[in-house]
Formats: C-alpha cells, sequence, structure tokens
C-alpha cells in the first residue's frame, strides 16, 4: 500500500515526528526520535540525521529501516535517555520486509530503504528513503492533550543536547525549547505519568549538563 492509503491526513512538506529504527551490519538494533518529511507524491521521504548518530551510521551501513508511526510520547522519551533506552530496545520485534526491526504497538509502519543520501551540513545528512510497505498497527485514541505533544518537543530537544554541548548559542536555545515544554506538561498533565517522563527526561540532560560542568572544572 502507498503511504497516502495508509496515513490519509498527512500532507507533504510537513516535518513529522517518528520513530526511526534500524539495526547495524553486527545485528545491533537502534531507534531514535527522528523528524520525516514526505515528497510531493509521497513516493519518498527524507531524513535528517545527526552524522555522528546510531541510526545514520545503521542507514549507511545496512539501507534499510522502519518509521515507527505513534503519538504515544513514552518511546519518545526513552528513545533519548541513554541509560533507559535499553528498556525500549525490548519493545522492538521483526518486520515484513526489511532487516531492521520495529516498534510494538505503533499505530502505523513506513518499512524503507534508503534511496540516496545527501549532503546537509557539517554536522547532518540528508537521507531520501523509499517506503517499500506501508501498513497500519495499533490505533491509539486519545483525546489531544498539549502535554503530550509538549513532552514529544522536549524529547526532541533534549536529544540535541549532546550534539551542541560545545556551541552555547544553539544549546541555550535547546534548553529553553525544554523549558517552554515543562512548563506546559506541568499545566496540563501535573500528577500524571505523562509529568513522570517529563521528569526523567530532565533528570537526563541535567546529567549531561553537569557531566560537562565537571570535566571542565578538574585539571
Amino acid at each position: 500500500m502507498k503511504v497516502s492509503d495508509v496515513l490519509k491526513n498527512v500532507k507533504h512538506h510537513v516535518i513529522y515526528e517518528a520513530l526511526i529504527s534500524s539495526i547495524s551490519t553486527d545485528g545491533e538494533p537502534d531507534i531514535a526520535p527522528m523528524g520525516l518529511r514526505f515528497s510531493e507524491e509521497f513516493e519518498e521521504f527524507t531524513l535528517h540525521p545527526f552524522k555522528s548518530s546510531k541510526t545514520y551510521r545503521n542507514l549507511v551501513e545496512v539501507g534499510e529501516g522502519v518509521a515507527n508511526i505513534t503519538r504515544d510520547p513514552r518511546p519518545f522519551i526513552l528513545g533519548c535517555i541513554p541509560g533507559l533506552k535499553h528498556e525500549l530496545l525490548k519493545e522492538l520485534e521483526g518486520s515484513k520486509l526489511v532487516k531492521a526491526p520495529r516498534l510494538k504497538d505503533s499505530e502505523a509502519y513506513i518499512e524503507f530503504r534508503v534511496k540516496e543520501i545527501r549532503e546537509k551540513s557539517i554536522d547532518r545528512a540528508e537521507i531520501v528513503c523509499e517506503p517499500v510497505s506501508v501498513y497500519l498497527g495499533d490505533l491509539r485514541i486519545e483525546p489531544y492533550s498539549r502535554a503530550i505533544y509538549a513532552l514529544i518537543e522536549a524529547s526532541v530537544n533534549a536529544s540535541r543536547v549532546k550534539v551542541f554541548l560545545n556551541r552555547s548559542r544553539e544549546l541555550l536555545k535547546i534548553l529553553n525549547g525544554i523549558r517552554y515544554s515543562e512548563s506546559i506538561v506541568r499545566r496540563t498533565g501535573g500528577g500524571s505519568e505523562y509529568e513522570g517522563l517529563l521528569n526523567l527526561l530532565i533528570k537526563s540532560v541535567e546529567e549531561i549538563l553537569h557531566g560537562i560542568s565537571s570535566s571542565q572544572s578538574n585539571p
């Protein structure tokens, strides 16, 4: 099936957040939050991973992956916390046509092959992907909550902290973004599991920042 047949409401040239699962040449799986953008006719989409990421290395070396579509914020949070990512890796299972695994209980799946790799910048690449299998998973029906989308936004910013540690201006923007998302989650999801996920995310970011400041203060 085509992307437009399964994801009937998606728009081209809009960046959608998904979880990209991949696999190394040694068979080690990985999964990470990442934005994707569909082309005019939805016959392909692009990813812009950091060149330092496992996702980039796996897609370059193996050339296959899965875009796992879900509105559940939990995997987005676990996917960018190194100390908890192993819990998310336990939820991967075999895909239909590609070597890379898929994430259980996602709402839809796009299994794809890498079509082209382009230079985007010093830090990033542009990877053009061609869907080979698109199908529905488990539908998640939940009323709109700002807490959910603020959590996903916070996870996107948190995943960039390490990359921009030595660029103070960009890092400040990222941290301000996390603080803004935090205010939304605490206001609209205080006391819920979403606030618990937020606390895990903030703790992870603080540990990264504390590690850097400690190393700089030591002679």
